[in-house]
């Protein structure tokens, strides 16, 4: 091939261990780099044509190339509330939390609020009171919330204001909170930079965020960044009804007004039940241990209903979050009628969580080419096979359905990964010791966690990249490594498909690309 045809590429990345995301294994391979976008991907013997003199080459030996990451459901605002003000995860004591606090709001102007994240119940001994800090802040309010996101310490100043309480802790019961945080703009600019930093140092590309209502508190400031050019990912956002109900006029304009190659709207997010491990979750047949019960909290299945054939019948895409296997069963019923009206013209809608379906209802997702967002580190949440809860709720017999992400595929579901961040940060090689070796964070059980529903680790990585760029709609410009797609790529430092379960978690990130530009590159500490 001549040069002069083609020109010099920008950059090369070479490898003995590249996974263009088209087929299912690894092979010697370069990809050169044009601006933007990929120039080229071939054989090594092949790279020689696209090296000139201003080339860079990146001679990575056995590093593993793949496509950029996608994490297709994140909250960057549960992040930024986990991460803003005094941390406290180093307090030894209540005391000293204290402290900290006092010393944070002698900096701040009077009134003004006081954050901070990061404590433990179990490394304090107890809950810390309330009245210490009523006593305290008399004029001011106080939240902090802790390590797993389940109680917020506060003073009575803050739970008027909020209107939530200490222990109802969800990211929908702080939405009158988050909607406060995110009102300056410069400080919401620059947690949102060094999200994307730490997104960029786990191979992530692009992201589906989750906003509130209208989400107005990060759309001026994506907006801002996108039109100078500084926008380090790409950013798909879904809208979730919290505050307001559903509204079809302002989907209408952000369906028109964000569909750039780094902002782009994605609908909306509706919230069926709550949770299985609680019991909130909606069952076909009652809890194993709560005999009589299939939910502690019913749906509305109804309003859900009106509300997605509203949008869909705009032509907005719609995320079902269900978690029991009768919620689940009830979101394909509504896609699947949506599907039924639209015929041929059917809209990419998913269902997120999908933690105990029906193997019935997986046919069905199948069958009407519904998308699934899971979560494929879900396992790390127990510590243990022996401390899982799945047998508890569900009965032994019928624990294998849980996280039945190989069914999934067998039946021709397009499943896509994400983390529900913070819940989990992005790891791919996080998700492959628990989706396809099965494991639990301690290596229980031996031979893995119903091996049988291990995923190809192949599917995994696609469910990382090509399957979340279909989803949601870029897949003719990014999600694979292939000459003209965008040059979003992820390196890491061995290769994802021949490592064993032991060593897997220990594989990082060492290069990530984002449309012809590192954003993260650990050989020179950038990003």
């Amino acid at each position: 091939m001549e040069a002069a045809a083609h020109g010099f590429a920008d950059r090369v990345l070479l490898s003995n261990a590249v996974f263009t995301g088209i087929e299912n294994s690894v092979s010697p391979a370069f990809v050169a780099l044009q601006g933007e976008r990929i120039a080229a991907v071939g054989s090594p013997a092949e790279a020689k044509d696209w090296i000139g003199p201003k080339t860079f080459v990146h001679h990575l030996k056995d590093a593993f190339i793949m496509p950029g990451v996608h994490d297709n459901h994140v909250f960057f605002t549960g992040y930024m509330s986990m991460h803003r003000g005094v941390n406290l995860a180093h307090a030894a004591t209540i005391d000293e939390a204290l402290q900290l606090l006092r010393q944070d709001a002698e900096k701040r102007p009077p009134k003004q609020n006081v954050y901070a994240y990061g404590w433990s119940e179990e490394g304090w001994g107890q809950l810390p009171g309330q009245s210490l800090l009523d006593e305290a802040f008399p004029d001011r309010a106080v939240i902090a919330i802790n390590r797993t996101k389940s109680y917020c310490w506060m003073n009575a100043l803050a739970q008027h204001k909020y209107q939530f309480a200490p222990d109802q802790c969800s990211a929908e019961s702080r939405a009158h909170l988050l909607k406060d945080m995110m009102q300056d703009r410069e400080l919401v600019r620059q947690e949102f930079l060094d999200f994307a930093r730490m997104l960029a140092k786990r191979g992530v590309t692009s992201i589906k965020d989750i906003g509130f209502d209208r989400h107005s508190g990060l759309l001026p400031v994506l907006e801002e960044l996108e039109a100078a050019g500084e926008l380090p990912l790409r950013v798909h956002f879904a809208l979730e009804p919290v505050l307001q109900p559903l509204d079809i006029p302002a989907g209408l304009q952000y369906k028109e007004r964000y569909q750039g190659e780094f902002l782009r709207f994605q609908g909306y997010k509706l919230m069926l039940d709550g949770v299985v491990a609680d019991h909130t979750g909606d069952m076909l047949v009652p809890y194993a241990d709560m005999p009589g019960v299939t939910t502690l909290r019913p749906v509305d299945y109804e309003a859900v209903e009106a509300a997605v054939q509203a949008a869909d019948s705009h032509g907005i895409k719609c995320c079902l979050t269900a978690e029991g296997d009768a919620a689940i069963r009830k979101a394909v019923d509504i896609l699947e009628g949506c599907g039924r009206r639209r015929g041929d013209q059917r809209i990419r809608h998913s269902i997120s969580d999908l933690e105990y379906p029906h193997p019935d209802d997986i046919r069905r997702m199948g069958e009407n080419g519904i998308f699934a967002e899971v979560y494929a580190q879900i396992l790390l949440l127990n510590p243990s096979y022996e401390e899982a809860y799945m047998a508890a709720v569900a009965g032994k017999e019928n624990e294998s359905r849980f996280y039945n992400y190989k069914s999934m595929l067998e039946a021709n579901v397009p499943v896509t990964i994400g983390t529900d961040l913070p819940l989990f940060l992005t790891s791919v090689p996080d998700s492959l010791y628990a989706a396809s070796f099965r494991l639990f964070p301690d290596g229980s059980p031996a031979g893995g966690w119903h091996p049988e529903q291990g995923v190809p680790a192949a599917e995994v990585l696609k469910a990382w990249t090509i399957n979340g760029a279909r989803h949601n709609g870029m897949e003719e410009r990014t999600g694979t490594l292939e000459a003209g797609k965008a040059a979003d790529i992820a390196v890491f430092d061995r290769n994802l498909l021949d490592t064993t379960a032991t060593e897997i978690r220990d594989a990082h990130v060492i290069l990530t690309i984002t449309a012809g530009q590192i954003t993260y590159d650990a050989a020179r500490n950038e990003g």
